[in-house]
C-alpha cells in the first residue's frame, strides 16, 4: 500500500512540476497593461497584487504561483522521504522556483521576478502544512 500510494504521489507530482514548468517557459502574450518587467525588489509585485485584488490578472498571478508548488509541499514528503522536513521542502522549492525565474530572462514576454519565487516558495509551504495536518488526521 505504501509503495503503490509513493508511485502515485511520485506520478502526479511529476506530471504536476512538468506541466508547471512548460507552462511557465513558454512565451506569453500579454495583453496591454499586462506586461511585467523583470523584478529584483522583494515585494514589489506583491504589493501590486494587494492594490489590485478585484483585477482577473493580478490574482490569475497570485493563485498561479501559490499552486505552482503547492503539490511539492503536500506530495513530495510521500513520494521522497527525504522531503521529510518543512525546510528540505522549501530548499527544494527555492531551487525549482529561482531556476525557472532565471530561464524565464530569456524567454520572450516572460519576466524574471523575485516575488515568484517568494510566493512559490509559500504555496509549497502551505502544501507542506496539509501534509502535517493530515498525518494528524489519520
Amino acid at each position: 500500500m505504501v509503495d503503490g500510494m509513493r508511485l502515485l504521489a511520485t506520478l502526479v507530482l511529476v506530471i504536476w512540476l512538468l506541466g508547471g514548468l512548460w507552462l511557465t517557459l513558454q512565451a506569453a502574450h500579454p495583453l496591454p497593461g499586462q506586461v511585467v518587467d523583470d523584478n529584483l525588489v522583494a515585494f514589489h509585485t506583491l504589493r501590486i497584487y494587494v492594490d489590485n485584488l478585484g483585477a482577473g490578472f493580478w490574482m490569475r498571478n497570485l493563485f498561479g504561483n501559490l499552486g505552482l508548488l503547492f503539490p511539492l509541499g503536500l506530495l513530495g514528503p510521500i513520494a521522497l522521504p527525504a522531503l521529510d522536513r518543512w525546510w528540505r521542502v522549501a530548499l527544494v522549492a527555492l531551487a525549482y522556483s529561482a531556476a525557472i525565474e532565471l530561464i524565464q530572462l530569456f524567454v520572450p514576454d516572460r519576466s524574471a521576478d523575485v516575488d515568484d519565487v517568494i510566493v512559490n516558495v509559500a504555496g509549497a509551504m502551505i502544501g507542506y502544512l496539509v501534509y502535517v495536518l493530515s498525518l494528524r488526521i489519520v
